[in-house]
C-alpha cells in the first residue's frame, strides 16, 4: 500500500533541516574534543522507569582556539532505549540541548540538540553490574561504535556524522576528584538532511513503494559487514528515514549490539539462526531494481579507507585494532568470491515486500 505523507510531516522536516548548517564545525572535523561535563548521572531521570522525565540544566566546558576555558549552559536528558536502563547502563547515553544564542563562535555553532553517546558502565557507577566487563573493555566498546558510524560515513553522505570527545566529569560527591571517558555526539537527523539536500521523515512513515533499492542494499550490506542484526528499515529499527527525488534513503544508528563492537551483553536479533554477535546473517530484501554488482563494487572501492579508519581513532588498543582488522577482512573475503557472495549475500536475501514483523519484532508478536 502506498503511504500518503501528511503536509505536517515535510513541514517539520524542512523546519528541523532548515534550521541546521549545512556546513557545521562540530562534524567538519574529527580532532579529540576535550570537554568537562558537570552531571550527576544518579539522580538523572531515567525515561523508562519514570514517566515525564525533564531536562536538566547544566554547563560543558571547553577550550577554545587560545587555549582558555569556556563554559556553555547546556540542557541533559537521558535518552530511550536499551542503554538507558539502570540496570544496564551506569553512564546512560544523553540528550544535550544547546542554548542557540551561546554557541555562536563555539564548536558547537549551529547545535540546538544533539545525542552523546556515552561510556555506559563501569566508571561514575550505580553498582556493580557485569563484573566480567572492565572500564578499558567499555571504553573500547564504545570506540569501536564510533568507527562503525566513520565506516558508513565513509560509504555514503548519507549517514550521521560522529565527533569524539574525552570528557571530564566532575565526581559531585567528592569535589577533588574527575573521571574522565571516551564519548562521542552524533549528527542530528535533521542536520543530514540539510547537508544532503534531503528531508527526514519521522517515524511511521516507511513506505515499501518508495525505498530506493541501491540505498537499502548498501545500509544491508554494511550491517552484514560490521556483524549487527539490530536493525530493520521496515520497521524502522535503529533506522532513520530521509526523501528525496521521490525516495526513502535508510540510515543506521546506534551500533553497539554488532560483532564489530563485540560487547558482552550483545547478542544477535532473537529467532535468527545465529547464536554468536560476530557470525554474520544477511538481513537485506531482495528488492526488484537492486544493482548488486554495483553495492560489491562500491565496498570493494572504499576496502583500503574502510580498512584504515581504525588507524584514526584514538584510544583504540592493540587487541580492537587485531580483532576488528580480521573481521573487517573476512567481509571483504567473501565478496571478493562470486560463489560465497551469492549463497551468503545475494540468494540470502529476505522477502520482498518486506512483512509487517520481522526478526526486531517482539516474539510473542510474531
Amino acid at each position: 500500500m502506498r503511504r500518503r505523507y501528511p503536509a505536517a510531516v515535510f513541514v517539520l522536516a524542512a523546519l528541523l533541516a532548515g534550521a541546521a548548517h549545512a556546513e557545521q564545525p562540530l562534524f567538519a572535523s574529527d580532532a579529540l574534543l576535550e570537554l568537562t561535563l558537570i552531571v550527576d548521572f544518579d539522580d538523572l531521570c531515567r525515561p523508562r522507569e519514570t514517566e515525564d522525565c525533564e531536562f536538566a540544566a547544566t554547563s560543558l566546558e571547553y577550550k577554545d582556539d587560545a587555549g582558555r576555558r569556556r563554559s556553555l549552559p547546556v540542557e541533559v536528558k537521558v535518552r530511550g532505549g536499551w542503554r538507558s536502563l539502570t540496570r544496564n547502563c551506569t553512564a546512560p547515553l544523553l540528550w544535550v540541548r544547546f542554548d542557540e544564542e551561546h554557541v555562536a563562535g563555539t564548536p558547537f555553532e549551529g547545535q540546538s540538540l544533539l545525542p552523546l553517546t556515552t561510556h555506559c558502565g563501569k566508571g561514575l557507577s550505580l553498582d556493580l553490574a557485569r563484573q566480567q566487563a572492565t572500564r578499558s573493555d567499555y571504553e573500547q566498546y564504545l570506540l569501536r561504535e564510533y568507527l562503525g558510524h566513520r565506516l558508513y560515513r565513509q560509504l555514503t553522505d548519507y549517514a550521521v556524522g560522529a565527533r569524539l570527545a574525552r570528557i571530564s566529569y566532575p565526581d559531585p560527591g567528592k569535589s577533588r576528584q574527575t573521571q574522565r571517558h571516551y564519548a562521542f555526539f552524533t549528527e542530528h537527523f535533521g542536520s543530514v538532511a540539510a547537508r544532503t539536500g534531503s528531508k527526514w521523515l519521522p517515524r511511521g512513515n516507511f513506505d515499501e513503494t518508495r525505498l530506493d533499492p541501491q540505498a537499502s542494499a548498501t545500509l544491508a550490506m554494511f550491517h552484514y559487514m560490521i556483524g549487527n542484526t539490530d536493525w530493520s528499515i521496515a520497521r524502522e529499527r535503529n533506522t532513520a528515514l530521509l526523501f528525496k527525488d521521490g525516495r526513502q534513503i535508510p540510515m543506521p544508528y546506534d551500533l553497539d549490539m554488532s560483532g564489530l563492537v563485540d560487547a558482552i551483553y550483545a547478542g544477535p536479533a532473537p529467532g535468527l539462526p545465529i547464536d554468536d554477535v560476530r557470525e554474520r546473517f544477511f538481513l537485506g530484501y531482495c528488492q526488484p531494481g537492486t544493482d548488486w554488482d554495483s553495492v560489491f563494487a562500491l565496498f570493494d572501492e572504499h576496502r583500503p579507507a574502510l580498512l584504515s579508519l581504525a588507524g584514526e581513532v584514538p584510544g583504540l588498543n592493540s587487541r580492537s585494532h587485531r580483532r576488528m582488522g580480521r573481521y573487517l577482512e573476512e567481509f571483504f573475503d567473501i565478496i571478493a568470491r562470486p560463489a560465497e557472495r551469492t549463497q551468503y549475500i545475494v540468494e540470502h536475501c529476505q522477502p520482498w515486500p518486506p512483512a509487517t514483523d520481522d526478526h526486531t519484532s517482539p516474539l510473542q508478536a510474531r
